[in-house]
This record gives C-alpha cells, sequence and structure tokens, in this order.
C-alpha cells in the first residue's frame, strides 16, 4: 500500500499586487474597529484576497470505527500567498458530516505552527455507513465548502442492524481525490516480522538513499492491516469567481462575527454600533468591537474550552435602536456525496467483531478516553485582572441608594449627571483619565444606562471594584473601570437592554493525550487497543534516534506501522512496514 500526501501548492504574484496585499493582510490584523477604515470585507478587496490560499492535510489513525469511539487526526494547514507577519488560522473546524451532508459531531482544536491534532467522539445512536470528516478554517469559508478537505470514514453501529439511507433529492457529487507531487519515502530498518502477544516492538526509520532533511514533522499510527487509515482525501475544484470575503482568519484565537441592522437605515453607508459581550459563568470575560459601515463586525474570543455562554449587547449611536445577528460558527452548507454500497470484506468483518468487543469493554475497564480535564484558563477570573480597590459592601451600613453608596463607601468614584445623562467619574492622578467615560458596569456586563441601573437597591450589590487606569479595547478608550458584583450572580436582576441576548458558543475542544499506548499488558485486564499506537506530533531529526517502540497486542493477525508527514521544506514523507502477530 502507498500512501499519498498532496504537495503545498504555492503561488506566486506580480510585483504590483505585493503591496496592495501586504495592506489587506495588516487591515485583517486589526478587525475590532473596522469602521475606523475601509471594510476588509469591500468587494473591491475581494480579487486581491483570493490570492491567500490555505489548504489542509488530514491524517487519522484508522479507516473503521465503531460508534461511542475518538477518531484521532492530525491536520497540516498550509498558506500561500503575502499574509503578513504572525499565523494566519489560529482555529481549525472539523465535523463529522453524513453523505447528505448532515453534521453529527463538531469541534475546534487549536492550530500551533501549522499543525492541529485533536480527537472527536462518535455519537453512540449514528447508523452504520460512510461518512465523511469535513475539515476547514475559517477562512476557507469564503470559497465555500467544496474547497474544504473531506476524508471517508466507516463507522459501524454493532448494536443495530440498520445502514445510513439517503432521503435528499438533491444531486449528489462525486469528490475527487487530491492528487500527490512527490513523495520521499523513509525505510524501516529490518526488524522482526513476527512477534508474539505481549512483546515488545521496537523499530527505528531511515531514509532510503540518502540523508535525512534536517527534520521531519508527522504523525505514527499502528493499526490492523485492515483498518489502515484512507491514503487520499477529497475536494472538489471551486471556481475562484465564487471567492468572496465573508469572514475574516482566526488569527490570534478563536473570533464572532455578525452583523448589525438598523431598523431605520438602509444596508450602506452605516454609522458604527458598538457589540459588547460578555462570558458568562467561570469562564468570565468581556470583549466589544465596532461595525463597518456595511454593518458587520469580527471580535477575537480567547482559547476557552467546553460550552459557553454569551451575553450580547449592541449599543446605537445616539442610543439609536440597533439588532445584532451572529454568525454560525460552524459552516452551514451542505454537500451531498455519491453513497456507495456498505461492503465489508472477510478480514474487515473479523476485525470489526473484534472492535466492537473492544469498545464494549473498554467502558468497563474506563481506558475509553483520552481528553485531559480543563487547563487553568477556565478558572474563575475578572478580565479586568486585580481592581485598583474594592469595596466590600458587606462591611458597611446599609444605604437606601446605589448614589449614597458611591458617595460615602466608594473613594474617588463621583456620580454626575449632564444633560439628563448620568454617569460614574473616576479621580485619579492619572490626567488622561478624565478624557474618557468609565465603563460601568454589573457582573461583568456594560450598563448602558447607568441613571437606571443606580435606582436599584444597593442590598443586591456585594461588591464594587473600581481600576484607575485607561482601560483600552482596539481603538476604544475607556475612563477606568467599575464593576459591580451582585449578591446571586443574576446581575442584580436589572432588566436586559433591548435587542441584547444570550447565545450558547462552542469553546475549543480540550486538550487531549499525545500518545496512546500502554507501556505494558496487564495478564488481569485484557487488550481492548483498537488502535495500538498514535503520535499525532512526532518530529524526526537528523542523528537523533527515531524510533518507536509498543506492546504487540492480544489478537493474532497482520498489522501496519505508518509515518506520514511533511518535511521542513515541504516535502511529503511516507513511511509503512507490516508485522505479525502469531
Amino acid at each position: 500500500m502507498v500512501i499519498s500526501i498532496h504537495s503545498v501548492r504555492r503561488v506566486f504574484f506580480p510585483k504590483g499586487w505585493i503591496l496592495g496585499l501586504l495592506m489587506l493582510a495588516e487591515l485583517f490584523l486589526s478587525c475590532a474597529d473596522l469602521d475606523a477604515q475601509r471594510s476588509p470585507f469591500d468587494p473591491a478587496w475581494t480579487s486581491e484576497a483570493s490570492q491567500i490560499l490555505e489548504e489542509l492535510d488530514f491524517f487519522t489513525d484508522r479507516s473503521i470505527y465503531m460508534c461511542e469511539e475518538l477518531i484521532r487526526f492530525r491536520a497540516l494547514v498550509s498558506v500561500s500567498g503575502p499574509t503578513g507577519a504572525g499565523p494566519w488560522s489560529t482555529v481549525l473546524y472539523v465535523e463529522l458530516v453524513s453523505v447528505d451532508g448532515k453534521r453529527m459531531a463538531w469541534g475546534k482544536y487549536p492550530i500551533r505552527k501549522g499543525v492541529s491534532s485533536g480527537e472527536i467522539r462518535i455519537p453512540a445512536d449514528l447508523l452504520t455507513g460512510h461518512y465523511y470528516l469535513r475539515c476547514y478554517t475559517r477562512w476557507m469559508r469564503n470559497r465555500g465548502p467544496e474547497a474544504f478537505t473531506y476524508l471517508p470514514i466507516r463507522i459501524i453501529n454493532p448494536h443495530r442492524s440498520e445502514l445510513y439511507r439517503v432521503n435528499s433529492t438533491e444531486t449528489d457529487r462525486d469528490l475527487l481525490p487530491v492528487h500527490s507531487g512527490s513523495e520521499r519515502k523513509l525505510e524501516f530498518k529490518k526488524h522482526t516480522s513476527s512477534f508474539e502477544r505481549g512483546d515488545s516492538v521496537a523499530l527505528d526509520l531511515l531514509l532510503s538513499g540518502g540523508q535525512l532533511p534536517d527534520s521531519i514533522s508527522g504523525c505514527f499510527t499502528v493499526v490492523p492491516l485492515s483498518l489502515a487509515p484512507s491514503v487520499s482525501h477529497y475536494s472538489e475544484q471551486n471556481p475562484e469567481e465564487n471567492f468572496r470575503v465573508d469572514f475574516l482568519p482566526d488569527r490570534y484565537g478563536p473570533s464572532l462575527s455578525g452583523s448589525v441592522k438598523y431598523p431605520d437605515r438602509g444596508s450602506e453607508g452605516l454609522p458604527p454600533a458598538l457589540i459588547h459581550f460578555t462570558l458568562m459563568g467561570d469562564a468570565a470575560g468581556y470583549f466589544m468591537c465596532r461595525s463597518d459601515s456595511k454593518g458587520k463586525f469580527t471580535v477575537g474570543l480567547p482559547f476557552r474550552s467546553g460550552k459557553l455562554e454569551i451575553f450580547v449587547q449592541p449599543e446605537g449611536p445616539d442610543n439609536e435602536a440597533v439588532e445584532v445577528r451572529i454568525d454560525q460558527d460552524f459552516d452551514p452548507r451542505q454537500i451531498h456525496f455519491l453513497l456507495p454500497p456498505f461492503t465489508l470484506t472477510d478480514q474487515e468483518r473479523k476485525q470489526a467483531i473484534i472492535m466492537a468487543r473492544n469498545v464494549q469493554l473498554s467502558g468497563i475497564y474506563g481506558q475509553a478516553d483520552t481528553l485531559l480535564n480543563h487547563t487553568s484558563d477556565d478558572r474563575a477570573s475578572l478580565f479586568y485582572g486585580t481592581p485598583t480597590r474594592s469595596v466590600d459592601l458587606d462591611q458597611y451600613v446599609l444605604l437606601p441608594t446605589l448614589r449614597e453608596v458611591f458617595l460615602n463607601f466608594v473613594p474617588g468614584v463621583t456620580p454626575i449627571t449632564r444633560k439628563k445623562r448620568t454617569s460614574l467619574l473616576i479621580e485619579s492622578e492619572n490626567p488622561s483619565l478624565s478624557l474618557y467615560e468609565s465603563l460601568v458596569m454589573v457582573d461583568q456586563v456594560p450598563v448602558l444606562d447607568v441613571e437606571r441601573f443606580m435606582s436599584l437597591p444597593p442590598a443586591k450589590i456585594k461588591q464594587i471594584d473600581v481600576i484607575e487606569d485607561v482601560y483600552v479595547k482596539g481603538e476604544l478608550r475607556f475612563g477606568g473601570v467599575i464593576n459591580m458584583q451582585s449578591m446571586d450572580g443574576d446581575m442584580a436582576g436589572v432588566d436586559l437592554p433591548d435587542n441584547s441576548f444570550f447565545i450558547d458558543y462552542l469553546g475549543m475542544q480540550p486538550a487531549v493525550q499525545q500518545s496512546l499506548s500502554p507501556a505494558t499488558l496487564d495478564d488481569q485486564i485484557p487488550d481492548i487497543r483498537n488502535t495500538l499506537l498514535w503520535m499525532p506530533n512526532y518530529t524526526l531529526r537528523n542523528g537523533l534516534a527515531n524510533g518507536i517502540s509498543f506492546i504487540a497486542p492480544d489478537y493474532p493477525g497482520e498489522y501496519v506501522i505508518l509515518f506520514r508527514g511533511l518535511s521542513d521544506k515541504g516535502e511529503p514523507v511516507v513511511a509503512e512496514t507490516t508485522f505479525k502477530v502469531r
């Protein structure tokens, strides 16, 4: 079996385009205040932006899975075109889809130095059939779903006899394999061709007919030969005229995008609106951005994992009513594929029986999951860090109004009313503070109508934090921050502003274990590995030991050891060997 990896296509540009494209890239770097400059969503940029091309190489540990298993993968993201300094995309979107395009499972994974790896769980109720892993970045969405990478896999549900059926009348498509360029092949050193159950297997890699490059980054997988991963991934050729900038790249982490609508205005020449975002719960945080002249906006979010709740609050100029529409973070467009017959060879059928048994036993022996606990980034926090001073109202006599609380208990903060508009002024030795209005919040949610909030009973406020420094968000400046923490974490019962709402947002997938192989087998516990070894991030280095080791499985049969990756010069590299277990 030959493993093919397509080569990175490189695009060269006439000198006259370079400056314009670099300006475009710099524009994408600063999307927090789009109204301050020409919008990157302007169709005038389309021709230049279309020259920035991202491609994906995608690898999995196997080609056949059982329901409830984890699919382990590695992705290589390459970008061509003048993207400016720094990364272009830092978030990979992975979906498990059916042949008629329905999304069955999904997740977001960090891309670091062009590499992403992770795991996605197969739902327990899927029917047996053909499925695809669909992978893309936000920037790739501008070319449409035809430009995404699709990797075919087969999934078996041992508890149900039905096959997945397609009821759609949509026209089916036959995906084209991504053709390979030249590849460099590595060879394993000569090794024993057969082993006994529980033997220690160790192998080293050599480069056939030449010296190793300085480094080769790739992934190792060891599986039964009948489960060897797919040799190709697929995509459709998509005409460049379909390209349109609807999404900016996730350059510095995940991002949220959308548009604003003024009920009494058209769709062009719109005034900028402020959109406030507050991460609720333990993973608290606050972000904001402005919309551009077309009403579009993009805001960067932190690398937080799990399911998050975000409070969205728009603020129109001069209190003008404005509505917000949030883009879906996963692409909703579907592609319908040709449905081939679902068949298994005799060897695949035998292996499927073993796999089903192992999945069932994994629930008993607790070795099914490799997802790690959330990182410390998910702990409860205040987005502004340590306040300059903090006032605990439980330490004071209860006063009838919040205005009196600030005048008596919070030194340096004065309620003032100008032109029938109330605000809180922070006094400070920093003269810059007086140039901007303070940011007033309750439970880290901005308060746009301070006068209305001042009418709340102080008994609902537990603590007041004050930051005596200019707070900067993009090109926005605030004369300090005042955050009031409510007794019950319910924003003190204040009525939500018009057109504000909560959304559920899927954060990043938690970190995963970097390799999968026990050091030894326990005679008292059955061997339940369907993948014997998975090392998604392995770097071969010239002059150093480049080897792997693992324990031979309990089940007799033929197994494949496969390495796939890229050299430091971008050359596809593959190595493959087999062994038998007696």
